[in-house]
């Protein structure tokens, strides 16, 4: 038995029109991810993730004007575009944005099914003391979303940084976990690699990533966007990638696919993931919950 699940990750050039209002900057956005969505479509994917705050990329005001600049995340044009977006393609699709949900200024995905309805949303739990400093609130829980094939977990950018979050997703259920992100390799390229790999290694799941891409006709330079918008398969191996310029990464992976790891167990047949299920010992975990 297979089953079979094709991703695909939209990988925007990280620019945006200077000088514009916040309106054009998600127009902008809008127009370049919209051709994304259909090639994905085109191609059979049963789902399509943008990066961290896709449509609203570039916008930036003062705490005292967010109203103004910022939607309710259920209800205006950046959730329109993506609920409109994943009826018309029949796909299901991830649109991280940035604005009020409940009432709260956050850093959230949206996840729609294929018709377009919400399935859930994500609050970035981890944010960074910029985030915080503009008067964003971050969210509290880790929820996983099952959708027409398999269960998937988002968490975004800087929440990639304590193992945690992923674990929780996994723990909870995720078979692949969504890395929405605007990374910039500031700390060297082979930091945020390993812990990409690895974060995919110690749950056991596909790790999608999606990124940003230069500017057309510039250079992908490494303190810049991550690029390689992809997947990395359970044991820390690139699946399929993007690359280096925008455009799209897409894929097959099996979600059935047996994860062997024989030199951790007495039988060549075991299971990793169900194995390292079984020899866990949250009981001598205590001290993670504390500062």
């Amino acid at each position: 038995m297979s089953r079979n699940v094709k991703i695909a990750l939209g990988q925007e050039p990280n620019g945006w029109p200077k000088n514009a209002t916040p309106e054009e900057i998600r127009q902008h956005h809008h127009a370049q991810m919209a051709p994304l969505v259909a090639q994905a479509a085109e191609e059979k994917a049963d789902i399509i993730c943008f990066s961290e705050g896709a449509p609203g990329h570039g916008i930036d005001v003062r705490p005292k004007d967010q109203e103004g600049a910022f939607e309710d995340v259920l209800d205006g044009p950046d959730f329109q575009w993506g609920s409109s977006q994943a009826a018309k393609h029949h796909i299901n699709l991830i649109l991280p944005t940035v604005g009020f949900h409940h009432g709260k200024f956050q850093n959230v995905a949206i996840v729609f099914d294929r018709k377009g309805a919400v399935v859930g949303v994500y609050e970035k739990v981890h944010l960074t003391k910029a985030e915080r400093d503009s008067g964003k609130i971050n969210g509290a829980t880790w929820p996983v979303f099952g959708l027409d094939f398999g269960r998937i977990g988002v968490f975004i950018c800087h929440d990639m940084h304590f193992p945690e979050s992923a674990r929780c997703l996994a723990l909870n259920g995720a078979e692949i976990l969504f890395w929405p992100t605007h990374y910039a390799g500031l700390w060297g390229d082979d930091y945020v690699i390993s812990l990409m790999r690895a974060t995919a290694i110690h749950n056991g799941v596909y790790l999608a990533t999606a990124s940003l891409g230069p500017e057309p006709g510039t250079p992908w330079v490494s303190n810049g966007a991550l690029a390689r918008s992809g997947v990395i398969g359970p044991r820390g191996e690139w699946r399929f990638s993007a690359g280096f310029q925008p455009g799209l990464a897409i894929g097959t992976i099996d979600l059935d696919e047996r994860l062997d790891r024989p030199h951790f167990g007495e039988n060549e047949q075991d299971e990793y993931r169900e194995m390292f299920t079984a020899d866990r010992r949250p009981e001598t975990y205590g001290r993670l919950s504390k500062r």
